[in-house]
């Protein structure tokens, strides 16, 4: 049986099914994971409370190396117990690679083969360091990130580390489709380039359908519902979005806005909905992670809407047939979103356009609703949970055969 190493900051409540179908497949899955979330998790993020597991959790030291990243002092010894047939690491893990050699070395005299796993997501092409002026990065609070000599100092110097290490590694994986047209410039040849796409658990999505759409009302009625799952960081932008709703209600009286989730935004965000003339008509519902729940919101929605970073809650909505309006996400939303056919993109922090999308979209109930069919398509035929372990199964074995 292939045995995998899998270097991850964390193990979240909608990855773990995803790595329950690798355990299930054949593989001997050991996931290496920090004691406790690093900082490279995000605020609020849920961390994988089930003990069902298809797969082996080694939980281990984290500390701050002295380059200002996070490592786990204890790779090289995991690696020399379990003795994997390969390494699959991804940020900000992959850069002790780098900064200590000796693991590289191991690798290479044990016959390990290496998979660099990244989203792709902020990262430039190669030598193109004016990248950021055009894509600039944000943290999670939307401070801006990208300004000042010592960012475009380490900008360069990683791109010479990951050439480096793309250089030594035996494929690169990523969850969207850019990594094709991204690594080629850092010299990685187009055969070694696989991408997994990303999805939660859309079986238990679909297990549960039947029941959600005979279960009894969640909400009051509303023909008009726009709806929005995800934690409540200033990068969701769910401030633009109530700014939005706001323009659309002045339309549509009869429309309302639902918010689920929770996080470090939440009380700014009832701030803002307390001072709004549509305030009666935009609904906090708080942090749901059960899939039924979950559905029985969407059931009783008619779009969906991203208006800041994210993605795993687009396949969500898609399960149920709901119309996409998202901008710059993870970059996942361009595998999942086809402009005019299951959805909208809207120009990135642009409130006026936002509001345009959503109001096309609850004007036309017959394109609402061929919308929301393509968008259950899109999941049930190309990227949903069995599709990414496939992806996932396909890399290992190419890798091996090499």
């Amino acid at each position: 049986m292939l045995k995998v190493l899998f270097v991850n900051t964390t193990i979240t409540h909608y990855n773990h099914p995803l790595f329950n179908k690798i355990g299930e497949r054949d593989i001997d899955l050991v996931m290496l994971i920090p004691q406790h979330n690093s900082r490279t998790v995000g605020a609020g993020v849920k961390r994988n409370e089930d003990q069902n597991q298809k797969y082996l959790v080694i939980l281990t030291p984290c500390e701050k190396a002295w380059y200002g990243k996070d490592y786990l002092p204890d790779l090289l010894r995991t690696l020399e117990v379990e003795k994997p047939d390969i390494l699959i690491i991804g940020w900000p893990y992959m850069l002790q690679l780098f900064f200590y050699p000796r693991i590289l070395k191991y690798l290479k005299s044990h016959a390990i083969k290496l998979i660099l796993h990244e989203i792709p997501f902020q990262v430039p092409p190669f030598g193109q360091l004016d990248y950021f002026k055009s894509h600039p990065v944000y943290n999670e609070s939307m401070q801006l990130m990208s300004k000042g000599l010592k960012f475009y100092a380490n900008a360069l110097l990683l791109m010479w580390i990951r050439k480096y290490l793309y250089g030594k590694a035996d494929a690169s994986l990523n969850y969207c489709s850019r990594g094709y047209e991204l690594w080629p410039s850092y010299g990685v040849p187009k055969e070694k380039i696989f991408v997994r796409y990303n999805s939660g658990d859309t079986e238990a999505f679909f297990d549960r359908k039947e029941g959600v759409m005979k279960a009894p009302e969640l909400l009051p009625a509303c023909s008009k519902r726009i709806l929005h799952i995800g934690r409540l960081v200033a990068w969701k932008r769910v401030d633009l979005l109530i700014k939005a709703y706001e323009k659309v209600y002045s339309r549509f009286p009869d429309s309302e806005l639902t918010i689920v989730g929770d996080g470090p935004e939440l009380e700014n965000l009832k701030k803002q909905v307390s001072l709004s003339f549509a305030k009666d008509h935009i609904r906090f519902v708080g942090g749901v992670y059960d899939p039924f729940e979950l559905g029985r919101y969407m059931k009783e929605s008619s779009v969906y809407v991203l208006a800041g970073m994210g993605g795993l809650s687009i396949n969500d909505a898609m399960c149920y047939e709901m119309p996409v309006i998202c901008s710059v996400c993870d970059g996942t939303e361009k595998d999942l979103v086809e402009n005019g056919k299951n959805g909208y993109f809207f120009k990135e922090g642009d409130a006026e356009d936002l509001t345009e999308k959503i109001e096309i979209i609850l004007t036309d109930e017959h394109t609402r609703k061929q919308m929301g069919k393509e968008s259950l398509r899109i999941i049930e035929q190309r990227i949903n949970i069995n599709t990414v372990a496939d992806n996932y199964l396909k890399v290992f074995h190419d890798v091996m055969d090499k």
